[in-house]
């Protein structure tokens, strides 16, 4: 049987289809013996004796128990009738026991996958039952099925990836926004009280302007990028103490109308250092964001660098942070379990998280006895 399962479609079907038949032709002959012996028996039981005395030789010759018995006769017609039922019946039954062999199960694990592909359930493996053509068939849907199920995966992939770069990009545009608005709003505050000094608008002036800039270089990264772990870090000559001065000026102006105090301090000698200003600039932006969100009075923000390491410290007297962020760590989309504001996306650690391993550092969560505290470290590069 498990023979026959494994061959081919056409040879199977000859194979049974003779086997039948071989059968078939054994009990015609059978049939035919016995119609011939039960004729015969009819004759030596006597019941067909004939007076042959009375009759010429010719009707002699003709006459025979055919002529004049019914049974006789049945059993000629059985005989030529016979052989031909078993040939049909044997062909029928061949018929039925190729398709049970061969085609049943493959033909309904074939059905049963086309409608659950159809439905979009992927979650299943098409078996193989045999050696044969329909085998193959059944091993061409699974491959099928396969490719369908890592494509699918893979547009999920894509679009998690899609939603969570469209989500870094609503996130982060909103600090240099923020920054812009607080510009403008101190040169209209300042022309209107007549307060307005070259100085201050050249400073306010040359803000605007280098956000304006970072907004067009993060929208030209974003639009480029599949997903943001493809945002290249791109360091260049900054001197410290103007690095220093700008970071302090756009961490006042996000911190400014929130009620919170801020405090910047800095550290660390006046030189040119080689690194990624928007980096380091977008990870102090979303630590100081987070920080004035769960900052009941006060947020601290320390500033330096020695060697080659420049570290970013901004703690907070808030409730700290939660044990689900402690002990999953930045990961996207995470949430505090004191969070109610619909606009936070739970993208703002994960994104400094990837800005700090682009630079060659890493990021620090922790809490202190007064609240909770980020360390940004970023390596110096080397020019």
């Amino acid at each position: 049987m498990e023979r026959i399962r494994n061959m081919s479609l056409k040879k199977s079907f000859f194979t049974i289809t003779i086997l039948f038949l071989t059968v078939a032709f054994m009990l015609s002959i059978a049939s035919i013996a016995g119609c011939v012996a039960l004729r015969d028996s009819f004759f030596k039981s006597g019941q067909f004796t004939v007076d042959f005395g009375s009759l010429s030789t010719d009707m002699k010759t003709q006459y025979t128990p055919l002529n004049n018995d019914w049974r006789i006769q049945a059993l000629n017609v059985l005989q030529l009738i016979l052989p031909i039922f078993f040939v049909i019946l044997s062909l029928f039954l061949a018929d039925i026991f190729f398709y049970r062999i061969k085609l049943k199960k493959p033909l309904s694990v074939l059905q049963r996958s086309a409608e659950r592909i159809q439905g979009q359930d992927l979650d299943f493996t098409v078996k193989k039952y045999a050696d044969d053509e329909l085998g193959t068939l059944c091993t061409a849907f699974e491959t099928m099925r396969t490719e369908l199920l890592k494509n699918n995966q893979e547009l999920w992939r894509q679009m998690e990836e899609r939603k969570r770069l469209n989500a870094a990009f609503s996130h982060d545009l909103r600090n240099p926004v923020t920054v812009l608005k607080g510009s403008a709003k101190i040169l209209q505050k300042a022309l209107g009280q007549d307060s307005l000094t070259v100085e201050n608008a050249k400073n306010t002036i040359s803000l605007i302007t280098q956000y304006t800039g970072r907004i067009e270089t993060y929208v030209e990264a974003m639009t480029s990028a599949q997903k943001l772990e493809e945002l290249k870090c791109s360091p260049q000559s900054v001197d410290w103490g103007t690095l220093c001065n700008h970071l302090e000026n756009s961490l006042s102006i996000i911190s400014k109308n929130t009620g919170k105090k801020f405090n910047f301090s800095c550290h660390g000698e006046d030189r040119q250092i080689w690194i990624d200003p928007y980096i380091l600039q977008n990870t102090a932006e979303n630590l100081i964001d987070n920080a004035l969100r769960y900052a009941k009075k006060l947020v601290w923000v320390h500033f330096s660098y020695e060697q080659d390491r420049i570290v970013l410290e901004i703690s907070d007297d808030g409730p700290g942070f939660s044990s689900i962020i402690l002990h999953k760590g930045a990961t996207p989309f995470l949430r505090d379990d004191n969070a109610t504001e619909q606009e936070h996306f739970g993208m703002g650690l994960y994104i400094c998280r990837l800005l700090c391993e682009k630079h060659g550092g890493n990021l620090t969560l922790e809490n202190t006895p007064t609240g909770a505290k980020a360390i940004a470290a970023f390596h110096i590069l080397k020019p």
